[in-house]
């Protein structure tokens, strides 16, 4: 059945407050991020201690190498200057920063990317996943110049490489009642155009579990990024993969809350087509074969398809999360969050839509849960992940 999603609809005024938002995505600062996460290693930002002579945030529970440390002292460094209450999380050490909602603050949205590699020796992991991560740091700089009614929660997370162990650890830890209205997944978002085949799309991946709760959310994003990133192309046939797992949305997902993975190219298209033939080497980063003209594909970063895909997450978060903008007399209230098939399901099972309070969130938890068992899974080994 075909599902058309027309793009969001709000007063003209608070339209433009949220454009005024997505615009400030700063494409030269998300690529400063970008970079300076790739070189963690070399104690370029954290001097000497941290030099390892390669680079590699090859990241487990502990300390992780060098590199890994590197990165959590930067990632750290980052949140805290931009206001935000930092910790850091578990064995595995994932970085969370929140900014808490000036009304709801009990409702949660999150914006999360790994920020460890593979091992193995020169690992800069400029795609995967520090393309991701700078990304959850611009989003965290432009979104913390606003307020909103509801909490936002900036994650790094860990050991994504080893199967997704931070942000597994991260879910076990939530409290029953937690109130994690939605979680978008930032990973490899910076390399869309595929090595193996020219004819390709330049796309993005939105990745879920086909199940109505994930369903709501990824509508969301679509019709946001339709509205406020006209020029992102997003791939309508990506959403429902059958390795829906494969990254830190899995672990959410399974828990029974809404959660996506937006991505160049699908885990299927990575391991199986070679859509990205410098994935998981030392050649992902921006001074080597994976953006270099003269390779033999001629494929390199993409630093603006990258920057449209935060500002697409941008958008979703502050219509989602509501934007209270600066008091205007002509601005009007902001509207109600819009419901239906095209938007979200209704307030009743929808999560974190109203304040539940303890008892509701609980059942709201449980509804999904139910929700998931009554899925099919057909079994299928999965042996890497992005």
């Amino acid at each position: 059945m075909a599902c058309l999603i027309p793009a969001l609809v709000a007063p003209p005024a608070y339209a433009d407050a949220i454009q005024e938002v997505v615009n400030q995505v700063s494409l030269e600062r998300y690529r400063t991020y970008e970079v300076s996460l790739e070189n963690m290693g070399l104690g370029l930002y954290g001097g000497p201690r941290y030099n390892q002579r390669l680079r590699n945030r090859d990241g487990w529970a502990g300390d992780g190498t060098l590199g890994n440390q590197e990165a959590r002292l930067y990632l750290t460094d980052q949140f805290s200057a931009m206001g935000l209450a930092v910790s850091i999380q578990g064995v595995y050490k994932n970085v969370v920063a929140e900014w808490p909602g000036a009304q709801k603050p009990q409702e949660i949205y999150i914006i999360c990317a790994h920020y460890d590699t593979t091992g193995g020796g020169e690992r800069p992991g400029g795609d995967d996943n520090a393309s991701g991560t700078a990304g959850v740091l611009e989003a965290a700089r432009v979104l913390t110049q606003h307020r909103f009614r509801s909490t936002l929660r900036f994650i790094a997370f860990n050991a994504e490489e080893e199967w997704m162990r931070g942000s597994q650890e991260y879910v076990n830890a939530l409290p029953e009642d937690a109130n994690i209205v939605g979680v978008i997944n930032l990973d490899m978002i910076l390399r869309p155009a595929w090595d193996s085949d020219a004819n390709e799309p330049k796309d993005l991946e939105v990745e879920t579990l086909e199940v109505p709760f994930c369903t709501a959310w990824v509508q969301s994003f679509v019709a946001a990024a339709r509205t406020y990133v006209p020029s992102l192309v997003i791939d309508p046939n990506s959403h429902y993969p059958e390795v829906w797992n494969a990254g830190d949305q899995g672990p959410f997902i399974s828990a029974g809350y809404a959660a996506f993975c937006a991505i160049e190219n699908t885990a299927e298209e990575v391991w199986f087509a070679s859509s990205n033939a410098y994935y998981h080497s030392a050649q992902d980063a921006s001074n080597a074969l994976a953006n270099n003209p003269l390779s033999p594909s001629g494929v390199t970063y993409d630093y603006r398809f990258a920057a449209n895909v935060v500002k697409a997450t941008i958008a979703t978060l502050a219509l989602k999360a509501v934007l209270i903008p600066p008091a205007d007399p002509n601005a009007g209230p902001p509207p109600a969050v819009p419901t239906g098939p095209a938007a979200d399901p209704p307030a009743e099972v929808r999560n974190g839509s109203q304040s539940v309070g303890t008892a509701g969130a609980v059942s709201n938890a449980n509804a999904r849960r139910r929700e998931l068992e009554a899925v099919t899974m057909s079994p299928r080994l999965v042996l890497y992940n992005l």
